[in-house]
């Protein structure tokens, strides 16, 4: 497959810093140099230079890490997917993560403007031992009819293998002419949110003081809880803007960076 854009990432533990052992991208995505945000290991920041998505656009990416490696990942900015005509937009990411290992990756919003067609497809591996922070944000872009829901639709598929076995088989598919807006889909809201979060250290009462800490923002949103079979949880949030959704996954990651990671509050500085 001719891909619009290609990214490939492998990092190791060497002599206790996390290191980026081998990198390669094409096309429209770039890589920026590392960046020590929370002092003990490197965030590298996802940039496409192109202006969004577009009808055949094809973007594959591939991060692994290897055994006691730790690493952040998050984009430079919202991605955009425009109107689509013939193919839709797609993006394929594959994760590999060794014993020990923990990966954040943190998306900005992907915001499909009116017409716009879109499928994602995400893969991890995951050895017993590693963790994941993962998020995703959809919401819907600027219309000329400024209806909301203006989009085709989204496609959403994740796949997590944990020790290898299947953990998780999540399939989303958001199309407004299902009514989104009705009851058991989007129930009036119009941005969709969820976080992954996978680490042996994870505990109910740290899940119990999570959803505490969450029950504030519940008036403005609708927040739900998936625990996993192994030590993990699924949230899912629905509102009406991405402040919102943000701001839910700003009190996640606090919390579970410093009651179980044991490591400070990391502020990305994109704006």
């Amino acid at each position: 497959m001719n891909w619009t854009g290609s990214i490939r990432l492998t990092s190791v533990l060497k002599k206790g810093r996390t290191i980026v052992k081998d990198s390669y991208h094409e096309g429209a995505f770039k890589l920026s140099r590392p960046v020590f945000l929370d002092g003990t290991s490197p965030t590298y920041f996802l940039i496409h230079v192109g202006g969004g998505y577009v009808g055949g656009d094809c973007y594959q990416q591939h991060f692994c890490l290897e055994e006691g490696a730790q690493l952040t990942l998050t984009t430079q900015s919202a991605t955009k997917v425009y109107k689509t005509t013939g193919k839709p937009a797609r993006q394929e990411t594959e994760m590999i993560l060794r014993k020990g290992s923990f990966l954040t990756y943190v998306q900005d919003p992907l915001i499909a403007y009116e017409g716009a067609q879109y499928i994602q497809d995400t893969t991890i591996h995951m050895d017993k031992g590693a963790g994941v922070l993962l998020t995703d944000i959809f919401t819907p872009g600027w219309s000329e009819s400024r209806k909301d829901f203006t989009y085709d639709w989204i496609r959403s598929k994740m796949n997590v293998f944990y020790d290898g076995k299947r953990l998780i088989m999540d399939h989303l598919l958001l199309q407004p002419s299902d009514q989104l807006e009705s009851i058991l889909l989007m129930e009036g809201y119009s941005h969709f949110g969820s976080l992954l979060f996978i680490h042996d250290e994870l505990s109910d009462g740290i899940i119990t003081e999570l959803e505490e800490a969450l029950s504030v923002l519940g008036q403005q949103t609708r927040i739900g809880f998936s625990r996993l079979p192994t030590r993990g949880l699924m949230v899912r949030v629905l509102a009406n803007h991405t402040q919102l959704i943000e701001k839910v996954f700003a009190v996640c990651e606090n919390l579970l960076r410093s009651r179980v990671l044991q490591k400070e509050v990391v502020f990305y500085r994109k704006y």
